[in-house]
């Protein structure tokens, strides 16, 4: 009797050992991203992103990859309007479920302010979503909203400290979905590309994942007399 009471504590034992070390909290994962601006004229421009998520250094066991397109309408110099289409891949096996191929279509409109305070830059965006998921044995559709607020503060003409936080909520059922926070060193290449590095942490309701952030920003004016 004692000798079956060991075997099923030590199993129950190695069993939870074995799921902690495998839910992904405890390794340090990537996020490497790439976006694109896009001036076309005064009121219009395009923009573009590809997001890699990886639950392990530097891109192993892949949780996201994402590329989205938008066009933007300036109503003000601060203040933009957009609509984007997404397609993604996502491996939630980690996450909320044990889902490890999902493909997701997603439309997203969005509203953009910039705003300054001296030399410190404020960037306030929310976005609505219509996400369209499909998992191997069935397709649905969440709506999904979310807000980022993000700060630029310079230190020289070279390097600027960069960080933000930007809440979800699902809104088919109103609830936290997930938050995703930032900080890290930035550096500006050119006037045209800059580049931010630094450190994440994606949280969803039950776990949290730290990972390694780097972004590659590049930023293009197509206007006549931009040239």
């Amino acid at each position: 009797m004692k000798n079956t009471l060991y075997i099923l504590l030590f199993s129950l034992l190695f069993q939870t050992l074995l799921y902690a070390q495998n839910i992904g909290e405890y390794k340090l994962g990537s996020w490497y991203e790439v976006t694109s601006s896009n001036k076309i004229n005064d009121k219009l421009s395009l923009s573009g992103s590809f997001t890699n998520w990886s639950y392990e250094l530097p891109a192993q066991k892949a949780h996201l990859n994402l590329g989205i397109i938008g066009l933007n309408y300036h109503i003000t110099p601060k203040l933009s309007v957009g609509l984007c289409y997404a397609y993604g891949t996502i491996d939630s096996s980690f996450e909320v479920n044990d889902i490890p191929h999902t493909k997701e279509h997603r439309i997203i409109e969005q509203l953009i302010f910039n705003h300054k305070l001296n030399a410190i830059q404020f960037s306030q965006r929310l976005r609505l979503e219509q996400r369209f998921l499909e998992y191997p044995s069935e397709n649905q559709l969440i709506y999904r909203t979310r807000y980022r607020f993000k700060i630029k503060i310079p230190l020289n003409n070279t390097l600027f400290i960069s960080t933000y936080d930007e809440i979800h909520f699902n809104l088919t059922e109103f609830d936290f979905q997930q938050n995703r926070a930032f900080m890290g060193l930035g550096i500006f290449i050119t006037k045209n590309i800059n580049t931010e590095l630094g450190y994440a942490r994606h949280s969803f309701k039950t776990k949290s994942y730290n990972r390694l952030s780097l972004q590659l920003n590049l930023k293009w004016d197509f206007r006549p007399n931009n040239s």
